[in-house]
């Protein structure tokens, strides 16, 4: 970040976001005595029962899908910069880490960060690729939903493992009985150095008799890309806006009333997304564009489906709820790496590719027994079973004939998780003020890991010649949660929380080995492996963070403005970190690379500074720090982690100007996210070693979108809008790839380009 936007980032904290809230705190004061006005009350269902957000001592960010909608949020990384302390490390659609309170996802099996569907976790085990992101978390397109929640701090105990961050959950609109209802929705955009993009949404809610509705949404997404394909001797242009993409998804809830005090929901979701091409450039040499010796296609699908049984039952004094769940995802990804006959000094004779294939296969199953009462004394248990199976294939074959028959580099991984857990939560009221809530959950896990790896790079020979590790590994957790709460009166409380979260560990691949300078590969591997004083890395165990947290929530001015907040300081031991090796040896791993700290603020703030104005703003400061030298994998004291800004903040005015028959409005959201290293370490370290040309720091960039719209009574809606107005390039990450770069570019990925367009909507 240059010295000037320094400056100006900390006039904008020492001077304008004060005066802002004192503005509106003295606006919300004024309201009240000029008509009352108030905030919509958001109910939510972190804790796993239906509370309005200001009565849930924890630090959450609720949008309702009508907001949703307002802002023109389709997937979630339209809405991940303006949650404070969230951040996100992507190589596109469905190729995104999440991270919260920089408990950071380098590596592993598992997310730090759980990630739901009403009832359906979708949180799994990874691909087993260290570099394409292709985690489990799915990347749904989000029309029709009833809100998004983000729950920040550790929630392994009503939410389990990998839950070390945060957990985030969208919630869809659902079945309304005895209602008939619809939506549809046409919009066209167009995106600098791009084409025409089309999108077409709609929900049907029909009521089957009287004790039944059917809920059907489905959405299509055609966007057309921004990067080229040239020919890197040439300059030729091979084709235009490869990154296009292409989505098609449909889901439908079924209900159906049992009586009056139960109920049984089916659902069903897929989603299938298909790119013709690699959404990266060739950064520092290239601005998007792509360069090859060859005319080489390299595509991209992904495809999922979610499947649900929910059962409820409301008894005398508790509630009953089971959900099964089942995720079944597919997808395959070509690369163009015809670079990499450098390994052999030869100028490439035809394209040459690595090519990704992914199966995943999740089932779970969750029941829990709540009490619904007027007690004091609250309680939840529930028990709660995953299987998981995930087969990725890697093949570095094709066009590989000129160096071996066998191929480069080829990866066969099998892995099996299954996990057992136990967990409940009861909330005492020791008195009207004073409340105090404790949280338990035990669970086990077992995980296995077959991988065999083949090819001129391991063996030099087929399959049956393959480095083969196939190992298990077992271990249990228990995760707890303390919560104390006092309530200064109906509008403002504020917490302590003590709690934690896990991890599970897993096993890396045999890395090749050589003394002999003619196997580059090997040779390279063994020199990196002494010099980190490495023997075998084999298995590597979980990892676990300690959260300390006081928070507030409070209602101001008669309800018309709410200010939440949260102060909090996470400390992660035996980290999951990825240990990287030099470009040739290319075999990155896994490790338990020492301790981190992380300290930060939270602070969100909705205002109705009138009638027909709405303020909301969001603060996020974290400081996450490694706390001990890690010579193995060249980590000191006080270094930084990967993937997490320091400072992220967020501005939005919602504006409405009645109308005969209807309303106009305006709306502007406005996201600042600070600068975030690629590796860990520092901003000044060289990482060209790693194979990244570009530096380790990622620049700080500022989002504003801007929409205006008319709303009539009858249904229809218009809408012109520009997304990314100033055209700011973001960058998420420096290494899209499948294994490793070859080339002296860095495959770059970044946000859309500004985009103007407008959308048509009816609802009867």
């Amino acid at each position: 970040m240059s010295q000037s936007h320094k400056n100006m980032k900390n006039r904008f904290l020492r001077s304008v976001l004060p005066a802002c809230i004192g503005a509106v705190l003295a606006s919300g004061v004024q309201a009240q005595d000029k008509g009352g006005l108030t905030l919509e009350e958001v109910v939510v269902t972190a804790t796993k029962r239906s509370e309005t957000l200001q009565d849930v001592s924890m630090s959450i960010s609720a949008m309702t899908g009508d907001s949703l909608e307002r802002v023109g949020a389709t997937d979630f990384a339209d809405i991940a910069t303006s949650v404070p302390s969230l951040s996100l490390r992507s190589s596109g659609p469905g190729r995104t880490k999440l991270n919260i309170r920089g408990v950071s996802a380098a590596t592993g099996v598992a997310p730090t960060v759980s990630f739901y569907i009403d009832e359906m976790p979708v949180s799994t085990i990874s691909s087993g690729s260290s570099t394409s992101f292709a985690q489990a978390i799915v990347d749904p397109k989000m029309y029709d939903l009833e809100r998004v929640e983000v729950l920040r701090g550790p929630q392994g105990t009503l939410y389990g493992s990998s839950s070390m961050g945060g957990t985030v959950r969208l919630i869809t609109r659902q079945p309304v009985i005895g209602e008939f209802e619809g939506k549809v929705q046409a919009e066209m955009s167009s995106t600098k150095d791009g084409d025409l993009n089309h999108k077409l949404n709609g929900v049907v809610n029909a009521p089957l008799g009287e004790k039944a509705a059917l809920r059907v949404v489905g959405s299509y997404t055609d966007t057309d890309g921004y990067i080229d394909r040239i020919n890197s001797n040439t300059g030729e242009e091979f084709a235009d806006n490869v990154n296009s993409e292409e989505t098609t998804s449909v889901r439908a809830a079924l209900r159906v009333e049992l009586g009056d005090n139960a109920y049984i929901q089916p659902y069903v979701f897929t989603q299938k997304t298909e790119m013709d091409g690699k959404p990266n450039f060739d950064g520092p040499l290239r601005d998007l564009e792509q360069g090859s010796p060859f005319d080489a296609k390299e595509p991209f699908e992904d495809e999922f489906t979610m499947t649900n049984l929910t059962y409820g039952h409301d008894f005398d004094g508790f509630s009953l709820l089971v959900s099964w769940s089942k995720v079944d995802r597919e997808f395959t990804n070509a690369e163009d790496i015809s670079d990499g006959y450098s390994l052999i000094g030869i100028d490439p004779p035809n394209a040459a590719f690595s090519d990704e294939d992914v199966e995943l296969d999740d089932e779970t199953i969750e029941a829990r027994l709540s009490s619904n009462n007027d007690s004091p004394l609250q309680w939840l248990i529930g028990a709660y079973q995953k299987e998981a199976e995930s087969d990725s294939g890697y093949r570095m074959m094709r066009g590989w004939d000129a160096l071996s028959e066998f191929g480069l580099a080829n990866t066969q991984k099998l892995q099996e998780y299954e996990e057992t857990a136990f967990f409940g939560e009861v909330t005492y009221d020791i008195t009207d003020q004073l409340v105090l809530t404790l949280g338990l959950r035990s669970l086990d896990y077992d995980y296995h890991s077959k991988e065999e790896n083949w090819g001129w790079a391991f063996t030099g020979g087929d399959r049956t010649t393959a480095n083969v590790r196939d190992a298990k590994l077992s271990d249990d957790d228990l995760n707890s949660k303390v919560t104390l709460t006092y309530h200064i009166n109906e509008d403002s409380q504020v917490y302590a929380t003590m709690s934690d979260g896990t991890r599970p560990g897993g096993i890396n691949r045999v890395i090749p080995r050589s003394e002999d300078p003619n196997e580059p590969v090997g040779f390279a591997c063994n020199n990196d492996l002494i010099a980190l004083g490495v023997s075998d890395p084999g298995a590597y165990e979980g990892d676990e963070v300690k959260n300390a947290e006081v928070g507030w929530k409070s209602m101001i001015g008669g309800g018309a403005v709410r200010f939440n907040g949260a102060i909090y300081r996470v400390k992660w031991e035996d980290i999951q970190q990825v240990v990287t090796t030099s470009g040739v040896c290319g075999n990155n791993f896994t490790a338990n690379i020492g301790e981190a700290e992380s300290t930060g603020v939270e602070l969100e703030l909705t205002a109705a500074l009138s009638e027909n104005l709405t303020l909301s703003a969001g603060l996020g400061y974290i400081d996450a720090t490694f706390k001990e030298d890690v010579p193995s994998a060249g980590i000191e004291d006080g270094d930084l982690l990967a993937d997490v800004p320091e400072w992220t903040y967020n501005l939005s005015l919602d504006y409405v100007i009645p109308a005969k028959n209807g309303e106009f409005f305006i709306v502007g959201t406005y996201n600042y996210v600070d600068e975030t290293l690629e590796l860990p370490g520092k901003a000044s370290d060289d990482v060209s070693g790693s194979g990244i040309d570009s530096g380790n720091v990622r620049p700080d960039y500022s989002i504003l979108d801007l929409r205006a719209g008319y709303t009539s009574e009858d249904g229809w809606e218009a809408v012109l809008f520009v997304d990314n107005a100033t055209d700011e390039e973001a960058i998420y990450g420096y290494n899209d790839a499948i294994a490793f770069a070859f080339s002296g570019s860095d495959p770059t990925v970044r946000n859309r380009p500004r985009t103007i367009g407008a959308s048509i909507s009816y609802s009867f």
